[in-house]
């Protein structure tokens, strides 16, 4: 018997989701566990697979197509089987409308063109002043008026007639040039935008146009996070595994605590919403574009706990397994550009949360203090936020509370 596959509903809130890449075509042999087509949500993607053997027999949709949930997607079965009970709603055609002949065209007589006359010649002959100036300008003489002795036409009036004559038209181009052709830049290849993608470019430019933000940049000593990430490194668990990025994360929810404004959401010009718990969104390259983790309740988290949650939801988003509702709810946002060597940039937005945080490189710098000239490892900080909901001196305030934890991080755990 033909097995149907339905498009799953990957939310609560789901009524559609986006059929991705197929990895089958009709008439394909397929297994239990075979790859079939791939989901994409607004920020995540997943692959169904079938769950028997048989033989595809038809395919309902094609790639990109918006598809109600629970709607089938593909069926499979054996050769010949009937399936013809089994058909989406939403697959007939329409038909054409009927194309009426065009009425022919009720033929116009052309205007004719005004008959171009010449002026007989005004004068018997020229002076031959008149008539060198004539051939030096190419001036038909024909249709000059003459002011010399018996009708002669003298040069006053070949200047009279080259004064009274209009400019002629600019030439713009050579007549013998043909039109420009345009200029191919070379080879290239044009590709369909993923559901992803198209979403990610929906949501920057929503941030930016919606929202007034303002990034500042704070540098710290961070000393002290890499004598602690050596020591981290040789113990025997996981603590071995732990990432400066971790300990960057760990340090943002405890200094968040102390500083609510900057855990919140901007839900409208009149309302701004603070949370108790720390929900910390954590940006992550994939294959398929930028996603959006959220680790919730970090505040209550170990650091170790909080690596391994980090590790598990970035796992998900590179493999495609990452559910809808893992990628929602954050308070507040983390961005790393620093493993590139950036050392500084301005991470854009996540609306409605009111800041986002920018790790960057760390470096060295050179800096005089009481005890004369110190040269150490400097850690960069870059702080969006939206100056709607937080001034300036505060989110300073607390950028530099973050780095000051972040150089006494043996204190804070």
């Amino acid at each position: 018997m033909a097995e149907v596959v339905n498009m799953p509903r990957l939310g609560l809130n789901e009524d559609t989701s986006v059929l991705g890449e197929w990895f089958v075509s009709e008439g394909d042999s397929v297994q239990n566990g075979s790859e079939l087509f791939s989901i994409e949500t607004d920020k995540s993607s997943m692959t169904v697979y079938s769950e028997t053997n048989g033989t595809v027999l038809k395919r309902f949709y094609e790639s990109y197509d918006v598809v109600p949930v629970m709607t089938p997607v593909c069926v499979i079965g054996q050769p010949g089987e009937d399936i013809s009970g089994i058909q989406p709603a939403d697959t007939g055609t329409e038909a054409a409308p009927e194309q009426k002949p065009e009425a022919a065209p009720v033929p116009v007589p052309a205007a004719k063109a005004p008959a171009l006359t010449a002026q007989p010649p005004a004068g018997g002959f020229l002076s031959p002043r008149a008539r060198k100036l004539t051939e030096a300008n190419g001036i038909d003489a024909s249709g000059l008026a003459a002011s010399g002795a018996e009708g002669r036409i003298i040069e006053a009036d070949v200047i009279r007639a080259m004064e009274a004559a209009p400019a002629p038209a600019a030439q713009t181009s050579s007549p013998a040039a043909g039109p420009l052709a345009p200029v191919h830049p070379g080879s290239s290849r044009i590709e369909k935008i993923s559901t992803v993608r198209r979403t990610i470019s929906k949501n920057m430019m929503h941030s930016l146009s919606s929202t007034a933000q303002l990034t500042s940049h704070m540098t710290y000593n961070a000393s002290c996070i890499q004598r602690y990430r050596e020591w981290l490194r040789l113990s025997p668990g996981d603590e071995k595994n732990i990432t400066v990025t971790d300990m960057i994360l760990f340090t943002a929810a405890k200094t968040l605590q102390q500083f609510d404004y900057m855990n919140a959401h901007m839900v409208s010009d009149k309302e701004i919403e603070y949370f108790e718990d720390i929900n910390l969104g954590c940006a992550v390259d994939t294959e398929r574009g930028l996603m959006v983790p959220t680790i919730r309740k970090a505040q209550t988290l170990s650091l170790v706990e909080l690596s391994r949650k980090l590790k598990e939801l970035a796992a998900k988003c590179r493999d495609g397994s990452i559910r809808p509702e893992e990628m929602s709810g954050a308070t507040f946002t983390v961005s790393n550009l620093g493993g590139f060597g950036v050392t500084g940039f301005t991470p854009i937005l996540n609306p409605p949360q009111v800041g986002i945080l920018g790790i960057d490189a760390i470096d060295y710098a050179v800096k005089k203090t009481s005890e004369g000239i110190l040269y150490y490892p400097a850690g960069h900080l870059s702080l969006t936020y939206d100056h709607r909901a937080v001034d300036g001196a505060p989110s300073a305030r607390f950028l530099q509370a973050l780095c000051r934890n972040l150089e006494q991080f043996d204190q804070l755990v």
